[in-house]
């Protein structure tokens, strides 16, 4: 097992690297149950005396926090010894647990390890034997499905050596693999954003006489002082996206109409992110999400030659990126006036 696990380790290793993105998801945790249907391949151990086989796996699951889902797995192989046409069957069913080093939707790796029951039954004789697995693997998330990948160490229990070969004494613990592909399919909604609580009416007194028309309020829009920073932060845009959401919007919005009421005003549109993720993505995101800023003012009556815009990536970091506040900051469009 140490040369099992240290492969493990290593691959698991591979997988916390290449899942760094530049957001942090802000959805709220599906807490679904859901289906999870596979094909699997299986490599079988030498002391079988069965060639590889093909199989399915049919699991159902449930996320219980941030970082910890349970399943409960079934699976069937079909094999052929290596000596003559009689075949191999296996079916395990264990309960696995899965830790998920985050939940990003592009690329959510885990870890795993359960325990079961194996049956196997071969040419003469058949068993059911205790069984246990550990594993890596990944989800990808398209839309409200996902697709799974992962590759497990399947090792059991003492196995009489006569379920292999007719006859023959003693017993043998077997050490299989088994690579695994296949689909997360959610029941039910997905659940939504968690909204605030509209506040409780105020009671009024009861108006005897009806009162007056309101005189409509002029509010004077106040010019900025030169090289004020308004900023928008990385929750008015959809996660991992330049695409504004209906409260960035708002915002700009607003900052528009200023821009408007003082059209001597030019102004620079900076992006920042995170650092998480690759400077590359980064500064990639970080141009996108400026030019969507800069195309919304101009939408909103903004003369384009009163605006520059440009990405910075992880660089010039208002708060720490080594917590989740600081990151949260860091994440932002700032459109500072010039003059």
């Amino acid at each position: 097992m140490s040369r099992t696990l240290l492969k493990l380790f290593t691959l698991s290793g591979l997988l916390i690297a290449g899942s760094a993105f530049a957001d942090s998801s802000t959805e709220p945790l599906d807490t679904r149950i859901y289906f999870a249907p596979s094909v699997t391949v299986n490599a079988l151990d030498n002391n079988w005396h069965a060639g590889n086989g093909m199989g399915f796996d049919v699991g159902v699951g449930k996320a219980l926090s941030e970082h910890w889902n349970v399943e409960l797995n079934t699976d069937y192989t079909g094999s052929q010894f290596s000596s003559g046409s009689n075949s191999l069957t296996t079916n395990d069913t264990s309960l696995d647990a899965m830790y998920f080093f985050n939940r990003n939707p592009s690329f959510s790796p885990f870890v795993e390890a359960g325990a079961g029951a194996l049956y196997a039954s071969g040419t003469a004789n058949s068993g059911t034997y205790a069984e246990g697995n550990v594993g890596i693997g990944f989800m990808h998330w398209i839309n409200d499905i996902a697709i799974r990948a992962d590759i497990r160490d399947r090792f059991a229990s003492s196995v009489n050596n006569n379920v292999a070969v007719p006859n023959a004494p003693g017993s043998f613990q077997p050490n299989d693999w088994i690579a695994r592909v296949g689909l997360i399919i959610p029941l039910g909604s997905k659940p939504a954003p968690a909204q605030a609580p509209e506040p409780a009416p105020v009671a009024t007194a009861p108006v005897e006489a009806p009162a007056p028309a309101p005189v409509a309020e002029v509010v004077e829009i106040v010019r900025p002082a030169a090289h004020t920073k308004l900023v928008l932060d990385g929750a008015h845009f959809n996660f991992d996206k330049a695409t504004l959401r209906p409260q960035g919007k708002g915002k700009l919005d607003e900052d528009a109409k200023m821009l408007n009421a003082y059209p001597d005003i030019h102004a620079k549109i900076s992006g920042y992110t995170d650092s998480i993720g690759t400077k590359k993505y980064n500064l990639k995101l970080s141009k996108a999400r400026a030019a969507t800023v800069a195309k919304y003012l101009e939408s909103k009556g903004v003369a384009a030659d009163r605006l520059t815009e440009e990405g910075y990536g992880e660089s010039n970091p208002v708060a720490s990126n080594k917590t989740a506040a600081g990151r949260a900051k860091n994440r932002r469009v700032e459109i500072e006036t010039l003059n």
